[in-house]
């Protein structure tokens, strides 16, 4: 049986709710990046579903990241795919409330997972 892998699942509706929003907005999409719902699709299909879960879920709750989860965001997603789905996800109306926390706290998330990605 195929596994549902809820993070791309999630990254879809995301990547789809930052269309509709940006159109709302009347913020185009970034030139440099087409293809940007792809793109987010592609950057969250890097990682396995339960570290883009443990990830997102430490941009708004005081929860951790675990090791295994932090290689994968560093060698696997990257700081691009990373910040891209940070701003994707905070241009959602449910989380453009909590922007000014979400962001600190996904580069936070990322320099603690660089920490741990160099003593390995």
């Amino acid at each position: 049986m195929a596994k549902f892998n809820i993070f791309i699942m999630v990254t879809l509706i995301l990547a789809s709710g930052v269309m509709a929003s940006l159109a709302q907005k009347k913020i185009r999409q970034p030139k440099h990046v087409p293809g940007y719902p792809l793109h987010l699709l592609h950057c969250a299909r890097r990682v396995e579903d339960e570290c883009g879960k443990e990830i997102f879920l430490g941009m708004f709750e005081r929860l951790p990241v675990s090791k295994k989860c932090c290689l994968q965001l560093i060698k696997k997603m990257g700081k691009t795919c990373h910040d891209d789905l940070d701003k994707a996800i905070v241009h959602l109306p449910k989380y453009s409330s909590r922007a000014s926390t979400a962001i600190p706290k996904g580069n936070r998330i990322w320099h603690k997972c660089a920490l741990v990605a160099r003593r390995t």
